[in-house]
């Protein structure tokens, strides 16, 4: 009963390399709250612009990897297959039974001369042990990204190895999406960017703050650095496992939009108490409204050629600005 078990076991593994995830597991992984079992990958991030992102989670995201090495026991028949021994013994026990429908499962086992290296390797002195891999979904393709090796193809699909060997504490990073990872650092990034605070000249004080009819109204940003990165560009990089990706995106500047008039500056402009972005209102009123917006584009990249471009970011706030007119005294 035991083999007959085992053997359907590799073939499970060969048909979708996934199993559900145990309460605890290697390689730097977390477990994740409440709804079950998940895992996620710390992810670090650097670059010119990583305070853009600093005040979300404490500068920290995690990313759910897509494939990973996992210490697990395929046998249920008393026998430790993560050591050289053990498994050289549920490997021999599985091998004769995948054939015909189950021949997927061979494709799944590493090959016998892999199998013997290890046993030599261990009695060698080398600390050992074998791993499984494991997941996320049936969709991911642990082969494609080169994180585990193909063992054929079986009815029109490539069946990975699902067993590796690796020197205890050797273990590889789990592999993260490199698209998944930009992902999650442009939504950080979205979440750190500040709507921008408006300021403007000129303020008459005896009439509550109010600007003049047909005076140009100066507008900037009082809050650069949260609303604009300081310089209108940010430069992100992160890392999860072993992937790293770049991002790069620039602001379009800032406009300030108003039913009296428009103004569009540069980021550096938009910093600046003076004539880049001003405003003619026309028309005196207990408040015109003028609206802030800044948009944000750009791309990543990421390994082996992998990239594209980032969804738009827009950032916009209106402040109510009113206008009077004031009589010159004739001379």
């Amino acid at each position: 009963m035991m083999r007959t078990i085992a053997a359907a076991g590799v073939l499970g593994l060969a048909a979708t390399v996934a199993f559900a995830v145990p309460a605890s597991a290697e390689g730097g992984l977390e477990q994740s709250n409440g709804d079950g079992y998940g895992i996620s990958v710390k992810v670090t991030i650097g670059g010119k612009d990583a305070s853009v992102v600093s005040s979300v989670g404490g500068g920290g995201i995690s990313v759910p990897p897509s494939c990973w090495w996992e210490s697990y026991n395929p046998d249920i028949g008393g026998n430790d297959a993560r050591t050289p021994d053990g498994f050289k013994k549920f490997y021999d026990e599985s091998i004769p039974m995948l054939s015909g429908h189950a021949a997927a499962g061979r494709l799944a086992m590493p090959s016998f001369q892999e199998v013997e290296r290890v046993m030599a390797a261990a009695k060698n002195g080398e600390k050992i042990s074998w791993y499984t891999l494991r997941r996320r979904d049936p969709d991911v393709d642990c082969i494609k990204s080169g994180f585990t090796k193909s063992g054929g193809s079986y009815m029109g699909t490539e069946i990975g190895i699902g067993f590796a060997a690796f020197v205890d504490g050797n273990v590889p990073e789990p592999y993260v999406d490199p698209e998944e990872l930009a992902t999650a650092l442009w939504d950080a990034a979205e979440q750190g960017l500040a709507v921008p605070a408006i300021d403007r000249n000129p303020k008459v004080a005896r009439n509550g703050g109010a600007t003049v009819v047909n005076v140009p109204t100066w507008f900037w940003v009082t809050n650069p650095v949260q609303s604009l990165a300081d310089d209108g560009v940010i430069d992100l990089v992160a890392t999860a496992g072993g992937t790293r990706v770049e991002l790069k995106a620039n602001s379009s500047g800032v406009d300030f939009t108003s039913p009296r008039g428009t103004s569009s500056c540069t980021a550096t402009q938009a910093q600046t108490k003076g004539p880049s972005c001003a405003i003619t209102f026309d028309k005196a009123s207990a408040g015109w409204p003028v609206t802030a917006s800044i948009g944000w584009s750009g791309n990543w990249t990421g390994p082996n050629g992998t990239g594209g471009a980032l969804p738009q970011i827009f950032r916009t706030s209106t402040v109510n600005v009113p206008v009077v007119e004031i009589q010159v005294p004739n001379r």
